[in-house]
C-alpha cells in the first residue's frame, strides 16, 4: 500500500496498455533482426559481423533510453513532498542503473567486443 489509492486503477490501465506495446516492440525487434540478417548475409557479411552490428544497435537502443531516465533526476512532482522526490530519485538511480546493466548484457549476449 502506498497511501495514494488514487493511482491504484490508472496504473493498472497503464501496465495493461505498456504490456501491449512492449509486446508489440519485441515482435517488431524480432523481425527487423531476422530481415537485418537475411540483408546482411547477401552481401557477404560474416554472421559474428552481423551479430556485432546488431549488438551495438541494441546496446545502443538502450542506452539512449538510460540517457532519458537520467533526466528524470530532480524532476520529481514537487506537490508530493520531500519523501515522494527522495523516491523519485532513488528511483531514478535504480532504473538508470538496471538500464546499463541492460545495454552492458545486450552488447555482451550478442558479441559485442570490447566496451
Amino acid at each position: 500500500m502506498t497511501g495514494h489509492p488514487e493511482s491504484t486503477g490508472p496504473d493498472l490501465a497503464l501496465s495493461s496498455d505498456s504490456l501491449r506495446r512492449v509486446t508489440q516492440y519485441q515482435t517488431a525487434a524480432v523481425n527487423a533482426r531476422l530481415k537485418l540478417f537475411a540483408l546482411l548475409e547477401t552481401q557477404g557479411v560474416p554472421a559474428s559481423e552481423a551479430d556485432d552490428l546488431v549488438a551495438a544497435l541494441e546496446a545502443g537502443a538502450v542506452a539512449g533510453a538510460q540517457c532519458q531516465v537520467v533526466e528524470l533526476d530532480g524532476m520529481a512532482p514537487r506537490p508530493r513532498g520531500p519523501e515522494f522526490e527522495d523516491g523519485w530519485d532513488k528511483g531514478v538511480a535504480a532504473v538508470s542503473e538496471a538500464l546499463v546493466g541492460i545495454a552492458d548484457r545486450e552488447w555482451s549476449r550478442r558479441g559485442g567486443r570490447g566496451r
